[in-house]
């Protein structure tokens, strides 16, 4: 590192002084020469060097220079901010209430100068405890209990021994007086309103269900997702295909009737059957022609023979269980009568049974344990409830009674099957009279008049009823029930049975017994029986099944009670079905 230090004073430098002051060293090498410079005033074309010409930015800088146009539409939905709600998670940044403010905030103090009046200070009540077991204070009783009620004399006190006489100018004037202590506040309603501690009431120990097989109530789910509803949704049903209206119909009687297990077949004639919503199973008749056909069917030792019938179709397992021979020279008649299977399970074919329930049953479960080991199957679509322990009795009854007393209880039906070992109980009502107009109303058949052959009606009325009390007897409860809409005023005979006990089935029975009542109609009808593979005709019309009748009048709808079929003739029979409906006007 280099040091220079030179002093000197001020005055004009000689030029001798200049080389004499220079420095002793050597001398500098020329490329260090060309870097110093000497101290002088700047000549003029220093200045031009130096300055810097005006002149137009070049031009390409222009095309870095933005020029201004109108914002792209594509560029707005980058920039813009949605509305939407405020996120569930910044709830999460609430504070809740805590015991936050510690003793040390509270050290502030504001000093009111002058201080405010203390207007509610007179009006402030003080916090006392309340006797809550002590004794009773009756106002009255204390009073007198403390009180001395003097007599009539003049007072006399006794000072040491001797009776005091007040003078008439005393300096001292005695004033005796009671003042009764303040009582405590007593709870009103603390002894009669006291709850104790113990184990809740059992109430529903006959609603008690014991376990078994579930059954389907809320039909063919459809699997459509609704977000305010999580449970199954029942569709409503579906109404029957309109029948094809034609102006003329062309069908193929068929009538066969064969024995069964060997289907020999037999000739016969005039073959009837039917059902009402009363019987538990079809009734059957025909004609025969011969002994021989009459032995193959005729009973016997091993009990009745079974026969298949079918008429376009439609097939019937029945039993024989009658007939009856007619001989006059020269000709000879015969004839049989049966049943379907169902008749199995009652008299003189099931045995007498006497039951009582010892636990808590339902109505289906107690019908299905009417056909334990029998072959049968029940299907339950009635009004289902609750018997308590006790309430199921029954004494000398066949299987096939204790199912139809359990229908008729809660307005029900037994509606056996054609062909299979099948019983339905279903109501005799699917829906009461006064709603058959609404959309959801389960119609099962459409008649329209042009299929119908003959027509007729009978004019039955009842009395408009409009409240019904159904009851039970040694168990079960009793309910009033009346047709919403109306004041109730005029009631059924009262309905006691020793079945009903439960709520669900004595309101299922008002409601059927409040069916029965008003304008009433029974239309007989009669229209062909349509092969059973036929999707454009009618069909077999069933007992308690709704149907609906187009008349150009106005359509109506109508309850099935009964249906007859009949094949008249032989060979190419005529074949027709006659059906009884239940009109409300």
């Amino acid at each position: 590192m280099l040091t220079v230090s030179v002093s000197g004073a001020w005055r004009r430098a000689a030029s001798s002084d200049l080389r004499a002051s220079s420095l002793p060293w050597d001398a500098l090498q020329p490329l260090n020469h060309t870097g110093s410079a000497c101290w002088r005033i700047a000549g003029r074309a220093d200045r031009r060097a130096a300055a810097v010409p005006w002149a137009r930015v070049p031009s390409q800088d222009i095309g870095r220079v933005g020029a201004w146009r109108n914002t792209r539409q594509q560029d707005r939905p980058a920039d813009t901010v949605p509305w939407a709600w405020v996120p569930v998670r910044d709830a999460g940044l609430s504070s809740g209430w805590d015991q936050s403010i510690l003793i040390a905030d509270v050290r502030l103090r504001l000093i009111y100068n002058p201080k405010p009046a203390r207007k509610d200070v007179g009006v402030a009540a003080s916090h006392r405890r309340v006797n809550e077991f002590g004794p009773r204070y009756n106002a009255q009783t204390a009073l007198e209990d403390s009180l001395y009620v003097p007599g009539s004399g003049a007072l006399l006190f006794e000072f040491g021994g001797r009776p005091y006489f007040p003078s008439t100018s005393p300096q001292v004037f005695f004033d005796f007086r009671y003042v009764p202590a303040t009582p405590v506040i007593q709870p009103t309603d603390m002894r009669t309103a006291r709850v104790g501690w113990q184990s809740a009431t059992r109430l529903n120990r006959s609603a008690w269900m014991p376990w078994g097989r579930a059954r389907q109530v809320d039909g063919v789910l459809t699997d459509m997702p609704y977000v305010d509803y999580p449970g199954p949704v029942k569709p409503l049903p579906e109404p029957p295909p309109d029948p094809e209206i034609l102006d003329t119909y062309m069908i193929a009687n068929t009538v066969n009737l064969v024995v069964l297990p060997s289907r020999t077949p037999i000739e016969a004639k005039n073959v009837r059957v039917g059902l009402d919503a009363d019987s538990f199973s079809w009734s059957f008749s025909a004609d025969i022609f011969t002994q021989a056909a009459l032995d193959l069917v005729r009973p016997d030792a091993e009990g009745a023979k079974t026969v298949e019938l079918d008429i376009n179709g439609w097939k019937w397992v029945l039993l024989v269980e009658r007939y009856s021979r007619q001989l006059r020279f020269p000709a000879e008649a015969y004839s049989i009568s049966g049943a379907t299977r169902p008749q199995l399970l009652a008299a003189p074919y099931a045995p007498l049974r006497t039951s009582l329930n010892s636990a808590p049953i339902n109505a289906a479960q107690a019908a299905e344990a009417e056909l334990l080991n029998t072959g049968f199957v029940l299907v339950w679509q009635a009004t289902d409830w609750t018997f308590p322990a006790g309430a199921l009795s029954y004494q000398g009854q066949t299987a096939m009674q204790v199912i139809a007393r359990l229908a008729d209880t809660v307005g029900g039906v037994v509606r056996p099957a054609r062909d299979t070992d099948l019983v339905e109980v279903v109501p005799r009502y699917p829906a009461p009279p006064w709603a058959w107009e609404d959309v959801d109303t389960p119609i099962s058949r459409i008649i329209p008049p042009a299929m119908m052959t003959e027509l007729g009606g009978e004019w039955t009325p009842q009395p408009a009823w409009n409240a019904c009390y159904t009851s039970g007897t040694s168990h079960g409860c009793s309910m009033l029930v009346r047709r919403a809409g109306t004041a109730g005023d005029n009631p059924t005979p009262d309905v006691f049975e020793d079945w009903l006990t439960d709520q669900p089935a004595n309101q299922a029975r008002g409601i059927h017994e409040l069916s029965k009542s008003g304008n009433i109609e029974i239309v007989s009808t009669t229209i062909p029986l349509f092969p059973f593979t036929d999707d454009h005709g009618v069909g077999l019309v069933l007992p308690a099944q709704l149907c609906r009748v187009p008349e150009p009048s106005g359509a109506w709808v109508g309850l099935c009670l009964s249906v007859d079929i009949s094949a008249e003739g032989t060979g190419a029979v005529r074949v027709k079905q006659t059906i009884k409906l239940e009109r409300h006007h």
